[in-house]
């Protein structure tokens, strides 16, 4: 099998030569990363942990042609985006961040107010030649990561007042979800109609839980989630395209709905967090969708030795893999606490497993 065929089988739900594993990690990390393997591009890298899946999002996008400058700097480090949200490099726990500082329609008391901000267009991306760009990650599962519907109206609310909206002010919070939403749908279906075909999945990343539970009831997950990611959900469909769902945190309430929206592959099984036990997720949902990540990025990867981090992976391997539906991967982006040397045992035992 090449790797494409190889995370098919597995989002089917069959079993595949061996599991396939997927990667990702913030700039620093790739940054040394590069450095610390030798690895001249981001192909040579996936090359050297012999990854299965490419993430198009920063190697290959659509050329940006909008109105608005693609990125603005302002005093103080902060930098703005073309949707207006903005960050600053912090010093977090896990190291230097780009975290985001202020909100810019936080203060908004009206639908008005927020349509008055410059909301981007899909025709400010231009897709001319996209197909031509993925020819040299052929043989690869190709994913297009990006769509958020809740997650990305924090970055210009806030979540505070966006948990806030849900329950004092459900317009506002559907004119906010409604803009992303209406904006990524049109924004992917140009792109898989550029490379019809090409691109195996889309990968739709909205944090519903916290380390503990849930960040926002069923109630509100069925009013203002389910309708929005049906649509993403059904236009990924249409083109053959699979999807992939992001949520960290503890939501194995919301799992099962999250399987009858149409999700392909759930991710990340975050197994720090409470109740996300991978082999009773596993005995749940694994006849039903595809599992993805489960290599602890809070306590394991960034602390553990790459022995921990190789026991670690083959246990999940075992669990999760049985019969086939799950790809290896980190329970999150990779950042810069964890040591070089155990993100390399991780792709070195997913690879002898």
């Amino acid at each position: 099998m090449n790797s494409r065929e190889r995370v098919l089988t597995a989002i089917d739900r069959a079993e595949p030569d061996r599991v396939p594993v997927d990667f990702s990690a913030n700039a620093d990390t790739l940054a040394r990363l590069y450095t610390d393997l030798g690895c001249p591009s981001h192909h040579a890298l996936l090359d050297r942990l012999r990854v299965d899946i490419v993430d198009l999002r920063g190697v290959v996008d659509p050329v940006y042609c909008g109105p608005v400058p693609k990125e603005r700097r302002w005093p103080g480090g902060v930098v703005e985006n073309y949707w207006g949200w903005r960050t600053r490099r912090m010093e977090t726990a896990m190291g230097v961040e780009d975290s985001f500082c202020e909100f810019v329609l936080k203060d908004c008391q009206t639908v008005d107010e927020l349509a008055a901000h410059r909301w981007p267009q899909p025709d400010w991306f231009d897709f001319a030649g996209f197909a031509d760009r993925l020819r040299p990650w052929d043989g690869r599962a190709l994913m297009a990561s990006g769509p958020s519907i809740f997650q990305h109206p924090t970055f210009l609310r806030s979540i505070e007042q966006m948990l806030v909206d849900f329950a004092a002010a459900p317009e506002m919070a559907d004119f906010l979800m409604d803009r992303f939403t209406d904006f990524y749908e049109a924004f992917f279906d140009r792109m898989f109609s550029a490379a019809p075909g090409r691109i195996d999945l889309m990968r739709i990343a909205d944090d519903l839980g916290t380390q503990h539970g849930l960040l926002l009831s069923p109630a509100h997950f069925d009013r203002f989630f389910a309708p929005r990611l049906r649509r993403l959900i059904d236009m990924a469909h249409s083109h053959g395209v699979k999807v992939m769902f992001h949520s960290c945190g503890a939501i194995v309430p919301f799992i099962v709905r999250i399987i009858a929206l149409g999700v392909d592959v759930l991710d990340p099984i975050q197994v720090a967090a409470d109740g996300m036990d991978p082999a009773a997720i596993k005995e749940r949902f694994g006849g039903r969708i595809c599992l993805h990540g489960a290599i602890d990025t809070q306590h394991v990867l960034p602390r553990g030795t790459p022995e921990d981090v190789a026991r670690t992976t083959r246990q999940m391997i075992r669990i999760l893999g049985r019969g086939g539906g799950y790809i290896v991967a980190p329970s999150h982006v990779l950042q810069t606490d964890v040591p070089t040397a155990n993100i390399v045992a991780l792709y070195d035992a997913a690879r002898r497993d």
